[in-house]
């Protein structure tokens, strides 16, 4: 029969033996020596000068000298004033007192107990200041923890990546918060793999608040960020509901005044290495688009934005603000108005009027007109650059006896919108409106010729209109014609000056002739 105990190698006292208290207190002693064992050091290979008595250590292999020498991996203790031996065995443990740490006896060797447990694998529940179970299998209850890298000087990369993996793209893969145990936000790969965030006020409820598309990177807010909301259309996509706005801005101050500013910021080059700003260069583009019955979003329908005017240099940066809309009836967007580097606010042309939509107090520059018109409930009236025209005729035009004779007028002194055609002796409306017209022709003598009367009228579009004026028995140098008349007039139509003597042939004298006229209104 073995005179030991089986595990701690223990001296068992023998049937008759004598002096039996040698072989017990031999056995308290190595319990007290190897129980709850606690060694000082594991890292020597030499006894040290000075032990304590019960000094308990690992003796560091592989080969030790002096009293430990054959002793490497053994625990010794300091007994009597002399060294004593135990051999470990496997799953010994012993608390290192300079370490701070437990290591354990493995077939390799001491090693730290952290690394024993390394190989553990398949552990059914692990918790940690509570009870794991089958639904948590790892359970921590605790108020602080704490994950860092290992640095390179202690045998890592100085790198921590904590890779969580889900089975497919319809799992979850998430963090949860809760509140009592009860949800209010999550955020991972929920059921896709794009990643969300979603809060609820409840645990039952739950809204987007955010999601950013696998295959774009744009991220989506508000509803855009719901499932089934597909990809965001932009970068950054803010959705809303109606009557609430997309995105907005609050500003606070305690002192001073409150600002809320949403600033662009652009350059040309790289953000790394930027360029200075070119003239036309756009700072920020504010854009509208709206969905049509064609089944899809319209292009940019409206727009606010803003453009460098000139080069962006230290001293100078000059900007405007150009706002473009879409006529109705049209998909085309246009500038409408320009706040210009200069101050100035200008409407931008455009050929003719608006053939819809007007309403009285509407201003537009028409470049076919060349002139600002409003509308004042009834029509479009000018307001600048009028038409209006004085010709005369530089030599004397001869008038048949008994004709009508076009009274050639080949000079214009005023002649806004070119609307008198000198070569034609015609006056062309620009625009339909109410003209007022006037005429003045002076009388001179052909010869010993004696007309009984002269006189005049005006001709639209070659067709004669009521009302002449007459002066019977003209006075060579004092017989005058004056005529004015109002006409309406379309876009286009001609206004000519017709003359004729009566019973004898005359002239119309160029000296004192001529042909005016003006729009009304």
């Amino acid at each position: 029969m073995s005179q030991t105990t089986r595990n701690l190698a223990l001296p068992l006292i023998a049937a008759g033996q004598a002096q039996k208290h040698v072989t017990h207190n031999e056995a308290l002693t190595l319990l007290d020596a190897l129980a709850q064992l606690a060694c000082l050091d594991r890292d020597l290979a030499a006894p040290p000068v000075n032990p304590a008595e019960g000094d308990r250590y690992i003796v560091a292999g592989p080969a030790p000298t002096g009293a430990w020498a054959g002793l490497a991996g053994q625990v010794v203790r300091f007994e009597d004033g002399v060294w004593a031996a135990s051999a470990p065995r496997p799953g010994w443990i012993a608390y290192l007192m300079d370490e701070g740490a437990l290591c354990v006896f493995t077939a390799a060797g001491w090693t730290g107990l952290g690394s024993a447990l390394g190989g553990a694998a398949s552990l059914a529940g692990l918790g940690i200041g509570t009870q794991a179970d089958a639904g948590n299998p790892f359970a921590a209850k605790l108020n602080a923890a704490l994950l860092t890298a290992r640095a390179p000087g202690e045998g890592g990369s100085g790198d921590l990546r904590l890779v969580l993996n889900k089975e497919a793209s319809g799992n979850a893969l998430s963090l949860l918060f809760q509140k009592g145990y009860s949800g209010r936000a999550e955020i991972g790969l929920a059921g896709e793999d794009a990643l969300s965030a979603k809060v609820s006020p409840d645990g039952s409820a739950w809204t987007g608040a955010w999601r950013i598309d696998p295959a774009t990177g744009f991220v989506g807010f508000g509803a855009a960020a719901s499932p089934g909301a597909g990809a965001p259309a932009a970068p950054v996509t803010a959705a809303s509901q109606p009557g609430s706005p997309a995105i907005e801005i609050a500003s606070h101050a305690a002192t001073g005044a409150p600002e809320a500013v949403l600033r662009a910021r652009i350059g040309r080059g790289t953000s790394s290495s930027p360029g200075a700003l070119a003239a036309g260069d756009r700072l920020f583009t504010l854009a509208g688009r709206g969905y049509h019955d064609g089944g899809a979003y319209s292009g940019d329908a409206v727009s606010l934005g803003a453009y460098a005017e000139e080069g962006f240099a230290a001293g100078a940066r000059g900007t405007a603000i150009e706002f473009q809309t879409t006529d109705l009836g049209s998909t085309v967007r246009r500038p409408v108005l320009r706040l210009r580097a200069n101050g100035a606010l200008e409407l931008q042309p455009r050929a003719g009027v608006p053939a819809a939509g007007a309403s009285a107090g509407q201003i537009v520059f028409d470049s076919t007109a060349s002139a600002f018109r409003a509308y004042d409930g009834v029509g479009w009236q000018r307001l600048g650059n009028p038409v209006r025209f004085c010709a005369a005729t530089n030599f004397d035009n001869y008038l048949a006896a008994d004709a009508w004779t076009r009274v050639q007028f080949n000079e214009a002194a005023i002649n806004g919108q070119g609307a008198f055609d000198a070569g034609t002796s015609r006056f062309v409306a620009p625009e339909a409106g109410a003209y007022l017209f006037g005429l003045s022709l002076g009388y001179r003598r052909n010869g010993t010729s004696s007309p009984a009367g002269f006189e005049a009228r005006f001709r639209r579009n070659g067709v004669a209109e009521a009302g002449r004026c007459a002066v019977p028995a003209p006075v060579d140098g004092l017989g005058t014609l004056v005529l004015t008349a109002m006409l309406g007039l379309a876009a286009g139509d001609r206004v000519e000056v017709f003359a004729r003597m009566r019973g004898a042939d005359g002239y119309a004298a160029g000296a004192e002739s001529q042909f005016w006229g003006h729009a009304l209104g």
